[in-house]
């Protein structure tokens, strides 16, 4: 008698063939009542029925053992024959020392082919071997995971069944990838197995299909919407092996690609060489998206063109430079600022890699209520930018919006009766009636000489960028202490870590505990598409790792046209708020550690950390956990 694995085999071999359009369901229904019936296997009884022949059907399943109970892998290799007695052994002997699974140390040792060992793997495992080299795939299918996510986990989805999604992966016993897959495409999650080089030949073809060509980039017409300074001009570079045609397609390629940037309201654009052709990405959201590739050949003249349009030496090719462009479109302006930064290729040289930043200066500040803080943040930061003097830090890694949260509390304190001179690394929004400092090393002015400017500007509010060392550090507890309010930012990785900083860059305790009247940590997360937001539950016992009743309902973005089907549009901010009282200020005097400053503001001073802030605005359905998880630690 079949046990329900292997019912379920079955099953699976007949869906396999109904997604690939080899069988229909009429055909599949009546071959599952003749196999019950006579207990020929469904494979074979497809093939006498005349639904198909023998070679189509092992092309998509390829030659498989069945099994129908599971025994120790290296046992069934030796009773089938594929290996011997003392491999076996020496497979053993060399397990531990490689770090593999048996199966992959016996493959390296030449005892046993891939293939013929993932035929027996899926056998014991109850699991069908997939042939996914004439597999057709579905984009809509394919695009329910990133093409990141299925080269990491090197899993490729094949098709969807009664809510149910079926994957290839090298890998099906690993059920942190399946729950983590699960939880990204909100269905029940059911594995096949491949080998790796199947699967990731797999994932080329379904993944190129969904991108476009270049042929159909150039046939748009969106680059009429843009107009780049010099627009008009040939490409002044060295025109290697490319025509007139070539350099005409070259300027309205780049235009193509800062068009699409803009429209899709990317914050960077990555233009990458690599061996066979250039790889360019957009930043939407905080996540790098991949587009189509740029042919290798021109790639030197796509960027001597935007080097020439953000005014940089395109001799230059041996040193990172800087360039700035501005840019129309739609009408509205926009500016480019252009970073490159010079890489070696094995078989091409040093090439350029070229990053974009894109600043709309259109993009109206955000107010204070509108950050992201919650009730009780928001009340405690509006009580800190009212104070007369002292300094407010803001916290966070590179990319986290402390520079945007920096803004806002500018647009919030600024007033005519108010001076408020700023000193940034780089000015990325212009502010009317604020006098805004841009850092230029080179010219002599930098952090501390804008500092010591500032001080005879007769300031009431300084905004400084960063207080990146004990210098500008000192300065800036300078101007707090003589009656000043200062807003900075330093990178540490929680609110409590402040303290520990600035003692770390040689500022002395009691300088610290007299002028530093608040902290605030902060992270930024995706926001789930308003459009298809969507409930849903998550497993027992990711919710129990975090601490979260089981059962607790969540939500996450289903994925339709206007978020372009990620399920995400937009960011907000988690924070933690910490204002030192006196035991706080006991404790930076006796050079405490952050986690015990930071122990005590939970228990003591109800302190929301990033992690239960980010909790609760998974809960009311602003972003998901995974987005929560993946940038904040768990309490202490």
């Amino acid at each position: 008698m079949n046990s329900p694995l292997v019912k379920r085999s079955k099953r699976k071999v007949g869906e396999i063939l109904l997604a690939q359009g080899y069988i229909n369901q009429q055909q599949l229904d009546h071959a599952l009542e003749q196999h019950q019936t006579t207990g020929i296997s469904l494979g074979t009884v497809l093939v006498k029925l005349g639904f198909i022949d023998e070679d189509s059907l092992n092309a998509v399943l390829g030659k498989q053992l069945e099994f129908a109970y599971r025994k120790r892998i290296g046992e069934i290799l030796v009773e089938q024959g594929y290996i011997s007695a003392k491999q076996l052994e020496e497979g053993l002997a060399q397990q531990k020392a490689m770090g593999l699974p048996l199966g992959k140390a016996l493959v390296k040792l030449g005892f046993i082919d891939e293939t013929k060992l993932l035929d027996v793997l899926a056998a014991q495992l109850d699991l069908q071997h997939i042939n996914l080299e004439n597999f057709k795939f579905n984009p809509n299918i394919t695009l329910m995971i990133s093409e990141e996510m299925a080269r990491s986990y090197k899993v490729i989805p094949l098709y969807e069944a009664a809510g149910v999604l079926t994957v290839a992966m090298v890998d099906p016993t690993n059920l942190r990838s399946l729950d983590h897959i699960k939880f990204k495409t909100g269905k029940d999650v059911e594995p096949v197995i491949g080998t790796e080089v199947e699967i990731l030949a797999a994932i080329d073809r379904a993944y190129a299909g969904n991108k476009e060509r270049l042929s159909d980039l150039i046939g748009r017409d969106e680059d009429s919407e843009l107009i780049l300074e010099g627009g008009d001009k040939p490409d002044e570079g060295p025109q290697e092996n490319v025509g007139d045609e070539e350099g005409r397609q070259i300027i309205k390629i780049v235009n193509l690609i800062v068009s699409e940037a803009i429209r899709l309201g990317a914050s960077d654009v990555h233009l990458e060489p690599q061996e066979k052709n250039m790889r360019i990405r957009y930043r939407v959201d905080g996540e790098l998206m991949e587009q189509n590739p740029i042919p290798a050949r021109l790639m030197v003249q796509i960027i001597s063109r935007l080097k020439v349009l953000g005014g940089m030496d395109i001799a230059e090719k041996r040193r990172p430079l800087d360039g700035r462009a501005h840019i129309q479109y739609r009408g509205k302006e926009v500016d480019l600022r252009l970073s490159t930064f010079p890489m070696l290729l094995r078989s091409r040289g040093v090439l350029e890699k070229m990053v974009i930043r894109i600043i709309d200066p259109n993009i109206e500040i955000q107010t204070l209520d509108r950050v992201g803080f919650s009730t009780p943040v928001f009340n405690i930061v509006s009580k800190l930018l009212e104070m007369p003097d002292g300094i407010l830090l803001n916290t966070g890694p590179t990319g986290s919006g402390k520079s945007s949260t920096l803004y806002a509390f500018i647009k919030f304190v600024a007033s005519p009766a108010v001076n408020v001179v700023t000193m940034e690394d780089p000015v990325e929004k212009n502010i009317a009636g604020i006098s805004q400092g841009q850092i230029n090393n080179l010219a002599g002015f930098t952090f501390a000489a804008g500092m010591r400017a500032i001080l005879r500007q007769d300031p009431d509010i300084i905004m400084l960028g960063e207080m990146r060392d004990k210098e500008t550090s000192e300065m800036a507890i300078q101007a707090a202490l003589t009656g000043h309010l200062v807003f900075s930012t330093l990178h540490t990785n929680d609110a409590a870590g402040a303290f520990t900083r600035l003692l770390d860059m040689g500022i002395e305790p009691f300088l610290v505990t007299s002028c530093v009247k608040g902290v605030l940590a902060q992270r930024l997360v995706r926001k789930i598409c308003d459009k298809c937001r969507q409930q849903v539950s998550i497993p027992d016992v990711v919710l129990e790792n975090i601490g979260i009743r089981p059962g607790t309902p969540f939500y996450q973005g289903k994925g339709c046209q206007h978020c372009n089907n990620t399920g995400y549009r937009g960011r907000t901010a988690l924070f933690e708020c910490l204002v030192p009282d006196e035991t706080v200020h006991k404790m930076i005097l006796e050079r405490k550690s952050s986690e015990e400053i930071k122990m005590y503001a939970i228990r003591n001073l109800g302190m929301a950390t990033l992690r239960r802030d980010g909790l609760e605005k998974a809960l009311s359905g602003l972003t998901t956990i995974e987005q929560v998880v993946a940038v904040s630690q768990a309490e202490m």
